[in-house]
């Protein structure tokens, strides 16, 4: 289930569980505390979907739960079970809070593990774990794919001419170009220092083709348009390796093929793509 079916599906559930617990505790009378209970299926709520329906099963669970305490149970004064509901409801309100705050910041956190953080895209250790899941559909399904290692001509020459944050500039903007100009299903990373690589899934050698022609050429027309392109043509080199059906193969080998080829590619002239 995802989006609004995950939502109702998973409040439904909170609901019956708190509807239980609120059984439980009307049978067992007011004597015998059942709130921590109810900040169970609140919590369960809160982590797995959003706050404001996190926020909701906090108020239903202290009125069910005010409810249970004050049938058949009377204080001394009205304002008492108010009060006790009220005490309840900042209790279920700060548990829902915060944990759905703990759920936002460990996935933060798992992102930042697996992300680049000078370009956004995936970094070479989640870049691997793609491409070995790929491998292992394209196993299964005999559906070929593409591996593409992408590494930047005359890079230390613009570091060495404009310093770093002109090179740090270049690889946001190529970072962010590739992101934009592959299938929602494919897979860019960076590897390190100026070397990218992408993961053109499900695709065969015509459709890597044609894709990567319009890539390398979005490439050239970003790189020609920098303040410092009249000076230093920094250009991209880009080693392509088909991987079909049938064949076995580990994500390491792959990467050092498409890796020479991109190395072929430079001793070529530079600004150009190969693809085997």
């Amino acid at each position: 289930m995802t989006g609004r079916k995950h939502d109702i599906g998973i409040s439904l559930i909170t609901l019956l569980v708190m509807s239980i617990i609120a059984s439980l505790d009307y049978l067992t009378g007011h004597e015998i505390s059942f709130s921590v209970f109810y900040l169970i299926p609140v919590g369960f709520l809160a982590w797995r979907s959003t706050l404001p329906l996190g926020l909701a099963a906090a108020v239903v669970a202290a009125a069910l739960w005010l409810t249970a305490d004050m049938t058949g149970h009377e204080y001394s004064h009205p304002l008492i079970g108010v009060w006790n509901g009220l005490v309840r409801l900042s209790i279920f309100v700060f548990g829902a809070v915060t944990l759905h705050r703990l759920h936002r910041l460990l996935n933060l956190e798992r992102s930042l593990a697996r992300t680049d953080s000078k370009t956004g895209v995936f970094n070479a250790r989640a870049f691997t774990e793609a491409l070995d899941a790929e491998l292992v559909r394209s196993r299964r399904t005999g559906r070929p794919f593409a591996l593409v290692f992408l590494d930047l001509d005359h890079f230390k020459a613009l570091n060495d001419r404009f310093g770093h944050a002109a090179g740090d500039e270049l690889l946001r903007e190529l970072g962010h170009l590739l992101a934009r100009s592959v299938r929602g299903n494919d897979v860019v990373g960076r590897l390190g220092g100026d070397e990218f690589a992408l993961l053109l899934t499900e695709a065969d050698e015509e459709q890597a083709r044609s894709a990567l022609d319009r890539i390398q050429l979005e490439i050239r027309s970003t790189l020609t348009q920098m303040q410092w392109s009249a000076e230093i043509r920094v250009t991209a080199s880009l080693g392509a390796i088909m991987h079909r059906c049938g064949t076995d193969v580990t994500s390491s080998v792959l990467l050092k093929e498409a890796d020479a080829l991109m190395y072929e590619a430079k001793q070529l002239g530079r600004d150009r793509l190969l693809l085997r």
